[in-house]
């Protein structure tokens, strides 16, 4: 997603945020700490980890959170990143770089190793 509309973008929802409540819960969850935890395990996830620079591990996270909301599968996660700006907004994915299904897989297999994703949903609870 382009500056220019992710901007635009950005600018129409907040008129209308009430419409958008995927946008009102990334404001309300105090998202440092979970952060600060990812940052701690980051080492460990990039040994695990060979190829092209990592994805944000927030936004990782927050994909793997939305594939679990809404049931998602790893491909129509990657198609709802897509195609869904309100899904792109809540993850803040960079432009044109949307993690493919694969990437989404692997990933939310890392946190489901070591109690990590247990640990995490603790932080937002």
């Amino acid at each position: 997603m382009s500056t220019f509309f992710r901007q635009t973008a950005q600018a129409m929802i907040a008129k209308h945020i009430d419409r958008f409540p995927l946008l009102k819960l990334d404001q309300v969850i105090d998202w440092q700490p979970i952060e600060q935890y990812l940052n701690r395990q980051r080492t460990r996830y990039l040994r695990d980890h060979r190829g092209r620079p990592a994805y944000p591990l927030l936004s990782m996270f927050k994909a793997v959170l939305l594939g679990q909301w809404h049931s998602l599968s790893d491909p129509e996660l990657e198609h709802s990143l897509i195609t869904r700006i309100d899904f792109n907004l809540f993850c803040r994915f960079d432009e044109l770089s949307i993690p493919d299904y694969s990437t989404l897989c692997r990933y939310r297999n890392w946190l489901a190793q070591d109690d990590t994703l247990s640990e995490l949903l603790e932080l937002i609870n």
